[in-house]
This record gives structure tokens, sequence and C-alpha cells, in this order.
């Protein structure tokens, strides 16, 4: 996961990353920009966060100064995300804490309750700045909230597949899961779906499409039949031979 960036005005600029379950947790890149993608070289690999800090930063300043740069501002994120404690109580230690990415607030519930547009109980909420990772999110039981970023873009992703195959499949009003807004030519969720039963559905309708795709598939003759029949449909439509010239007599010679 990319924890910071930074971006110059060529189109090039260094960014720090981080993966748990990496030998080596923490890496500064160098990167160029095109077209909104990010092409990602020159990693320097370190175990510890402030480590890897001080590195981008040096980096950076040591490019500022060979090629006489300047940063581009980027806009901060302003989107939060929140996760819920589904398993125990928040307390020390039952919570990520990374050094990128600390809690900026905690709600603890007094008891485990249900949540209010989801389809589990929680003993708290836990708000941060960037997104977890899947890792942190198994190993600390934590559940995403579907008004998160991140699975908001999921669930959109997944209504146009699950729309799509309602619309063909003409599924009456009151049994689907979506509904169509014209503003915006899209599928949207309906309010009541849960993440998780969206997910599901698309993950059906992804399997039934794959089944129909491989049993076409099967329909096709054996590439040798397909050879032998476009050869037979050559020599079909193929122009018909010319009159073939009579051969001189030998004594005409």
């Amino acid at each position: 996961m990319i924890r910071r960036t930074i971006l110059f005005d060529n189109q090039c600029g260094f960014a720090l990353g981080e993966n748990s379950r990496a030998p080596n947790p923490y890496v500064t890149w160098r990167f160029n920009e095109q077209d909104g993608q990010r092409n990602y070289f020159w990693g320097h690999y370190m175990n510890e966060p402030d480590m890897a800090e001080r590195d981008l930063l040096n980096r950076a300043e040591d490019y500022q100064r060979r090629y006489h740069v300047q940063e581009v501002e980027q806009a901060p994120d302003k989107e939060t995300y929140l996760y819920y404690s589904t398993q125990r109580p928040i307390d020390i230690g039952t919570y990520p804490n990374s050094y990128f990415n600390r809690p900026v607030h905690m709600d603890l519930y007094f008891t485990r309750q249900q949540v209010t547009g989801e389809a589990f109980q929680a003993w708290g909420a836990i708000t941060y700045a960037h997104p977890l990772t899947e890792r942190e999110m198994q190993d600390y039981e934590l559940r995403p909230s579907r008004n998160n970023l991140d699975i908001r873009r999921q669930m959109d992703a997944q209504a146009q597949v699950v729309g799509k195959w309602e619309d063909a499949h003409r599924v009456p009003d009151q049994k689907r899961l979506t509904w169509f807004y014209p503003d915006f030519g899209s599928y949207v969720v309906k309010e009541y779906i849960t993440p998780e039963q969206l997910a599901s559905f698309a993950r059906g309708v992804e399997r039934q499409e794959a089944a129909r795709a491989h049993k076409e598939a099967k329909r096709q003759p054996p590439i040798a039949e397909q050879l032998k029949a476009a050869q037979k449909e050559a020599q079909e439509h193929r122009a018909p031979d010319g009159p073939k010239k009579k051969a001189p007599d030998r004594g005409d010679r």
C-alpha cells in the first residue's frame, strides 16, 4: 500500500509503500507519471518506518536539487475510513496502529450491538485517515463500513454486473438488488442490500457467465474440422479455372 507520495512538476516523484507480509515491510520508490498511471522503480527496502520516511525525504530533496523541479501540491485525502470491531471490545492491541495510519477516532460500545445498515454486530468503531489492508482487517477481525470510499467503488462496479443480469432475466422490481439511475446511465444498489449480499450475487453472476462461455466454447467443432470447413468453403468460392491452351502439334513446327 502506498502511504505517501511526493510529486514534482515534471511528472516524476517518489513514493513510500508498506507491505506487512514482506521481509522488509517498507520501501521507497521513484516513479514516473503518465496519463494518470505511475511506473515505480529503483526501490530502497527497509525494516523501520522512520528510516523509510527519512529515505523518502532525502531522495526527494536530492532529486529536486539536481533537476531544479518544484513539488506539486497534492490535494489531501478528505475521506475517512470506518471499521468495526466485530469479535471483541476495542482495547490495546485489538486494532491496527501503523506508523503511517494511526486511528483518528474511536467509538466504544458498552455492549456488542447491531450496526445500522450492516449485517453484523460490533463492539465499537475505529476511524482511519487511510484504508486498511486486507491483511490488517483479517488479523484484527475488523469489518469495513459500506460508506467507505473503497467499498462504495467496489459496490458500484458489482451493481453494474448485477443490474445488467437482472435486466436480461427480467427480474421483478421487488426482487431486484439494483435499480437503474437514468441521470447517470448506471445501476445503483438498493439501500437495504448489504455489501455481502451484493458481492455474493455478483460472484454468482460471474460464475454463470463463465459457465455459459465454457459451454459455448465446447460447442465449437475441433480446430481440424474448422480448418477443413474453411478450405472447403474457399474451394467452393474460388473462381473457375481458365480454358487450357491446346498444345501445338509437333508436325506443325
